[in-house]
């Protein structure tokens, strides 16, 4: 009986190991990228091929790596109710400087299809503001990604 306890309290309250942070925090991510994308209701193939790319060199992932990683993420999104626990463990977890570099590969996406719509504006400014970003920040990744175009 004992046993059976130890082993229930060490595999349920035992902390969680580094490479389940890491998998948490990259599922977390592609929610984010996978949002933007569909933030305007249409996933263009421009904004499917940007976030595939990005996976795979963000992650250093092969293409069916990144694409199993993508399908748990999107399944992530549609069980969720909103973004709040994906943009708090990448909150609680990145320097200001990674949750920059996230923002900026978000602006990417919402940029690869040549076109910004509102919808995509507004979660852009949600999501900075839930990563705790200034809107100066946020405006000078923008206008960066824009140009870079």
């Amino acid at each position: 009986m004992l046993d059976r306890l130890q082993k229930f309290f060490s595999e349920s309250i035992a902390p969680a190991e580094p490479e389940d942070d890491a998998h948490r925090l990259r599922v977390a991510t592609c929610v984010l990228l996978l949002e933007a994308a569909q933030a305007d209701d249409e996933f263009s193939e421009a904004e499917r091929a940007t976030i595939g790319v990005i996976v795979g060199e963000r992650f250093q992932l092969g293409e069916g790596e990144a694409a199993a990683l993508l399908a748990m993420a999107q399944e992530e999104l549609e069980a969720a109710g909103d973004l709040y626990q994906f943009t708090r463990l990448i909150d609680d977890s990145f320097t200001r400087a990674r949750k920059l570099a996230i923002l900026e590969l978000l602006w990417r996406v919402v940029y690869s299809d040549g076109v910004l719509e509102a919808h995509e504006d507004a979660l852009m400014h949600r999501m900075g503001k839930m990563l705790g970003i200034r809107h100066e920040e946020l405006m000078a990744l923008k206008i960066r990604v824009k140009n870079e175009d």
